[in-house]
């Protein structure tokens, strides 16, 4: 206890602090009945920097929630406007400044790693219908393994194929309604998710099933080419005929 401490450290004559000991002292410094400290929240800051990822989904309000937490203004930014479900008509710079920053220093991915080119041959024409001056990087590599297209009845047989073959990568069916990708083939390799649920995350396969009914417009063109660009080796889209 601090009071244990103050009188052990106490090196006067008179040995003063052991006063502390005294019921009318303690009585004076303790407070039954005073309510628990709460914790102090570790988010609230404040933090000399601050690194935000997915940073085209952030909303004003969101952005007024940081600020105050970094009073030095010194952010690392991530975002990718082609990937901005409800919109993003702005250039980084006047939205960044909009919300009070200032001192941007802009630099622009133009090598895509993750996606091999045969998929973004695809995947670009979605994003550019609707964002005609989205910044979609070029792919550094190629697999070999062109996209394939067929029924949603076929999701399946493709499945079966993929897990047949040796290897052990992850596959991942995209696509409202299928649930434990829609067969009984559900395994630890085998993933089920929405077009919300997969930004940030990569497959070896990406099976879309369906990709008009993810809806029009800008959110609708940004859902399939998320969905599309998870793909690390190989994309198959499969409509219902």
């Amino acid at each position: 206890m601090v009071i244990d401490h103050l009188i052990e450290s106490d090196d006067s004559e008179m040995a003063v602090m052991t006063m502390l000991r005294g019921q009318d002292a303690q009585n004076t410094l303790v407070d039954p009945s005073a309510p628990p400290g709460a914790d102090p929240d570790l988010l609230a800051g404040p933090f000399a920097h601050i690194v935000v990822d997915e940073a085209q989904e952030l909303s004003d309000a969101e952005w007024q929630m940081l600020l105050p937490r970094c009073p030095s203004r010194s952010f690392t930014i991530v975002g990718d406007r082609a990937q901005a479900r409800h919109g993003f008509t702005e250039s980084w710079p006047q939205r960044l400044e909009r919300i009070g920053l200032d001192g941007i220093n802009l630099a622009s991915l133009s090598i895509n790693y993750r996606t091999p080119a045969e998929v973004m041959a695809q995947a670009e024409p979605v994003i550019r219908a609707v964002i005609p001056d989205a910044n979609v990087p070029t792919s550094i590599r190629s697999s070999g393994v062109a996209v394939v297209h067929g029924a949603s009845s076929e999701l399946g047989s493709i499945l079966d194929t993929w897990l047949a073959a040796p290897g052990d990568g992850i596959a991942c069916v995209i696509g409202a309604g299928h649930g434990d990708a829609g067969t009984s083939r559900a395994t630890s390799r085998v993933r089920s998710l929405t077009p919300e649920l997969v930004k940030g995350l990569e497959f070896d396969l990406v099976v879309l099933v369906d990709p008009a009914a993810f809806g029009d417009g800008i959110e609708g063109a940004v859902d399939r080419y998320v969905s599309m660009t998870r793909a690390t080796q190989q994309l198959v889209i499969l409509t219902s005929r």
